[in-house]
């Protein structure tokens, strides 16, 4: 009886813990925040900065040792091409605009590319948003210290998740589009 209280208080407590971060996204210092890191080889900053430079959503883009920095402008997830209905996808994440600041620092046959100040313009359902708002206000609750569970999800910042991969990784020879 005592083993099966146990298991059961540590199953509620379990599921009771509040998320900090969900895929490549995390809570850090009050602000949600995109990070994630890539395996390439022969990586250098000027490759990558030739590469961000194509992009038409960077800007202000700066070659500093370790890597390159920029400014992504409305960037648009295209649900559709990660399989998500329209039906199923969130309002915001289908007419969302996505904006932040993005460092990608270079170490060791690896880069990382890390997104910080993140914004929002689009439609959430019971609010229009047509200037540019901090996502974090959205996607955090307690302050900015804990991920909104109703962003917790595949089709909202899962989706995100892959559209900031998608579009923020370089493309190596094995990963080109044909």
């Amino acid at each position: 009886m005592r083993k099966l209280l146990s298991l059961l208080l540590l199953i509620s407590g379990s599921t009771l813990a509040q998320p900090t971060s969900y895929g490549n996204f995390k809570v850090a210092d009050q602000e949600i925040i995109y990070q994630k890191v890539f395996t390439e080889d022969s990586i250098t900053a000027a490759k990558l900065a030739e590469h961000y430079k194509k992009l038409d959503f960077v800007s202000n883009l700066k070659q500093i040792g370790t890597g390159v920095q920029f400014d992504m402008n409305d960037l648009i997830v295209d649900y559709k091409k990660f399989q998500f209905s329209q039906v199923g996808t969130p309002p915001i994440i289908q007419t969302g605009k996505y904006s932040g600041k993005v460092s990608v620092d270079i170490r060791d046959g690896r880069y990382r590319v890390t997104v910080n100040q993140i914004q929002m313009t689009g439609n959430i359902g019971y609010k229009n948003i047509p200037t540019k708002e901090n996502l974090t206000s959205y996607a955090t609750k307690n302050s900015g210290t804990l991920l909104h569970p109703d962003w917790c999800k595949p089709n909202t910042l899962g989706l995100l998740d892959q559209a900031f991969t998608d579009k923020l990784q370089y493309p190596g020879k094995d990963k080109e589009d044909w």
